[in-house]
């Protein structure tokens, strides 16, 4: 955080122009400590802002200018959307792994249908019937049975 030294008034303003503020301390200056992201713009205005006690190293800006504490609030702001940002992407690539996963999987699925069909193609019946009656034998009982029924 820069810090400037400035002369101001009894009412904590820095009413004269001719003594902007400086780098280097001297006798009668005040030191200012500006947040990094406002030095442009306080040192383009500071002659508008004051003290916001007798001593204090903050700044109060008038009605018509922002406070220097919007700063911190940009901050906080600019912090958040990398969050954001971040997250974003994260979430993307976990969409693109989640449609590669289902992508993936359905092709598992067809390839384990087709096997189920080729496998099934290949079985021959388990059993046959020969005769129309209901004396017909089956030509694929267990050896078991067929022994007891004769």
């Amino acid at each position: 955080m820069p810090i400037y030294y400035v002369k101001p008034d009894s009412d904590n303003k820095f009413p004269e122009k001719d003594t902007m503020p400086v780098l280097e301390p001297a006798d009668g200056l005040r030191t200012v400590n500006i947040p990094t992201t406002s030095v442009q713009y306080f040192t383009r205005y500071w002659w508008m802002y004051a003290f916001k006690d007798d001593s204090s190293q903050e700044l109060k800006a008038p009605g018509n200018l922002p406070p220097l504490d919007n700063d911190y609030l940009q901050e906080l702001i600019d912090q958040q959307k990398k969050q954001i940002d971040q997250q974003t992407t994260d979430i993307q690539s976990l969409q693109k792994a989640n449609k590669d996963l289902k992508s993936s999987n359905e092709l598992t699925q067809q390839g384990l249908m087709e096997a189920v069909d080729y496998l099934s193609s290949q079985l021959t019946p388990a059993s046959t019937t020969t005769g129309t009656d209901s004396t017909a034998t089956s030509s694929a009982a267990p050896a078991s049975s067929a022994a007891s029924e004769s």
